[in-house]
């Protein structure tokens, strides 16, 4: 599942004309960073994924797909999550630790993305730029499993299961799992495009 993602990212900088120098330059990464994720060498983090997706003019969902929606209404089973694409960060972008299932790919005129992120049990706690993510728009997490924890500026919001938190995604910001269980929340990204 994850291979589609270099592919998707080619076609679409193709499909703009766009060349590859032009396009890392606009992300903020090298030329070689993105060749090797184009030939899927290495996977792009959620957040370099944002950046990715702003740089093409595209959705996050299509660059998860590489299709375009086209249905009014999506529904997704719970049997059917699974099947949907993963992304997973490399440990390079030190995202190996989260596993995300878009939902609703297939929906027209979507406003948000709206995912089922996994984090993995463990996690430490270096919360460092590095790791941290911040885009224009905002975010809704639900935990629906487990505990997680939002780094979100100076603030930490430690959530379990059944919390949530709504906050402005243009603030520094980064989701652990310190606990030895795993952990899954609904996230809802909204981003202007």
């Amino acid at each position: 599942m994850l291979a589609i993602i270099g592919q998707v990212i080619r076609q679409l900088r193709e499909e703009n004309g766009i060349p590859l120098e032009e396009l890392a330059s606009r992300v903020g990464i090298s030329v070689d960073k993105l060749d090797r994720i184009e030939k899927n060498e290495t996977h792009p983090s959620l957040r370099l994924l944002i950046r990715i997706s702003r740089a093409l003019g595209a959705k996050l969902g299509t660059q998860l797909t590489g299709k375009e929606a086209d249905r009014t209404v999506d529904v997704v089973r719970r049997e059917e999550l699974s099947a949907y694409p993963i992304l997973a960060g490399d440990e390079e972008e030190q995202d190996g630790r989260l596993r995300f299932y878009a939902m609703a790919q297939a929906k027209s005129d979507r406003h948000m993305d709206p995912l089922v992120v996994e984090i993995a049990p463990g996690d430490r706690t270096d919360t460092g730029a590095e790791r941290r993510s911040e885009h224009a728009g905002e975010e809704f997490l639900y935990v629906l499993e487990g505990e997680a924890v939002l780094y979100y500026g100076d603030e930490i919001c430690r959530l379990r299961a059944g919390d949530s938190v709504y906050y402005n995604s243009s603030v520094p910001h980064t989701l652990t799992n310190e606990t030895e269980q795993p952990a899954r929340v609904l996230a809802v990204l909204y981003m202007p495009y």
